[in-house]
């Protein structure tokens, strides 16, 4: 064999080993390598997430542990203290049902929209849709079969500041009048339970349909940061504390379910005020300084510090009954000189057979007939809508916007 045979021989040879074995290792290495490093990830993060949410619903003792809602790290947004103070977003919940809850969250808006000429935003986060029905009687306001309804979507981190716009509905006020003054619901349906679970077990064991690039989560480990998914409890104060959402609504409204659920803890945590019907009676009395405590133990905690309380109100109220008186003072006694108390009696919701027959029909500051029942009612609204303004600094003659400039 010449030397040039041999010369060609080993080009040829070097010229495989270069640009062909030696890339192919290389890549495969490399395949390995990042197989390798998602398979470790993916059990670091199986192992961590099930600490996680094992010490989460751990009991202490004898005894139930703190909750999963109080769960840390805590991972508040950017300048969450700036966006709880500066809006005007109200909070009606309670732990019992049948007190009121969408009654006055839908009476209170409309009372603000018609009267006042307040922009006023509501939202439905109860998955019966209460309030829902009662905003848009005889329409069809249900998601489409296979979509989630708005108030999924809305806890769900479905939808940007840009495009919030799209998830209310307007409420016909039933008023010839021209003026800035509008009512828009945010609708709630039962698909609202499921992912009420879903978001809060994500959040919990921090899993999610996105997995992170292997060099991005070395990267980020190396920083010393721990990969997790968004902090759950914040995925609402993110969108209402918004500029954009801030700037289209004077005062929005939240219609709490009666549990503990994901959507309720958002609601609280991007509230700025909080107000809690009851019925005085002795049931729904206890249910009210559990729900105290419970709102006390977040806000400690530091979930939802800034949240202020508007306080109690009584609904179904007929004067004279002893009952109530005791259970009024049961509550009184049990609240003591905290952050909380009952509101004075003129704001109390009277028992009436049309608040209640008319919900079907609509929204009864709406509906209502000019009888002298639905004054009687209109007037209970009208004092208790205007006492929620005034503790949340809401002036009947001009926008919150233009008052805070």
């Amino acid at each position: 064999m010449g030397i040039m045979d041999q010369l060609w021989q080993w080009t040829v040879e070097k010229f495989i080993t270069t640009f062909i074995v030696v890339p192919v290792l290389c890549y495969v290495g490399w395949f390995l390598f990042r197989h390798i490093i998602q398979l470790s990830l993916q059990a670091w993060r199986f192992v961590r997430s099930r600490r996680r949410a094992l010490q989460a619903v751990a009991r202490e003792g004898a005894h139930e542990g703190e909750g999963v809602w109080r769960t840390t790290p805590i991972d508040q947004p950017r300048d969450y203290w700036r966006g709880v103070t500066s809006s005007r977003i109200l909070a009606i919940a309670n732990l019992k049902g049948g007190v009121g809850k969408t009654t006055l969250a839908a009476n209170i808006g409309a009372y603000l929209a018609k009267d006042w000429q307040k922009r006023v935003l509501l939202i439905d986060l109860d998955f019966q849709g209460s309030l829902s029905s009662m905003a848009f009687p005889g329409k069809d306001w249900l998601p489409a079969a296979h979509q989630s309804s708005r108030a999924t979507r809305l806890i769900g981190g479905d939808v940007t500041p840009a495009d919030f716009h799209l998830l209310p509905q307007k409420v016909d006020l039933n008023t010839d009048e021209k003026g800035p003054g509008r009512l828009e619901v945010i609708t709630a349906y039962y698909d609202l339970a499921q992912a009420d679970n879903r978001i809060m077990i994500e959040w919990l064991l921090q899993c999610s349909d996105d997995t992170p690039d292997v060099l991005h989560a070395l990267l980020e480990l190396l920083k010393g940061r721990q990969l997790r998914t968004p902090d759950a409890r914040y995925s609402l104060a993110k969108i209402l504390h918004s500029e954009i959402v801030q700037t289209a609504f004077d005062v929005i409204i939240i219609d709490c379910p009666p549990r503990l659920t994901t959507s309720k803890i958002q609601a609280l945590c991007a509230s700025s005020h909080l107000l809690i019907p009851t019925i005085f009676d002795r049931a729904s009395a206890e249910a009210v300084v559990s729900f105290r405590d419970q709102v006390e133990t977040l806000r400690r905690a530091g979930i939802c510090p800034h949240l202020k309380y508007i306080g109690v109100v009584g609904t179904m109220w007929r004067p004279g009954r002893v009952a109530q008186r005791d259970a009024i003072t049961f509550v009184k006694d049990a609240l003591g000189n905290g952050p909380i108390g009952i509101l004075p009696e003129k704001t109390f919701v009277p028992h009436a057979a049309a608040l209640i027959n008319d919900a079907p029909d609509g929204i009864a500051h709406i509906v209502m007939p000019n009888s002298k029942e639905g004054q009687q009612i209109r007037t209970a609204i009208a004092e208790l809508a205007e006492h929620v303004a005034g503790q949340m600094g809401i002036s009947q003659h001009a926008y919150f916007h233009e008052a805070a400039e």
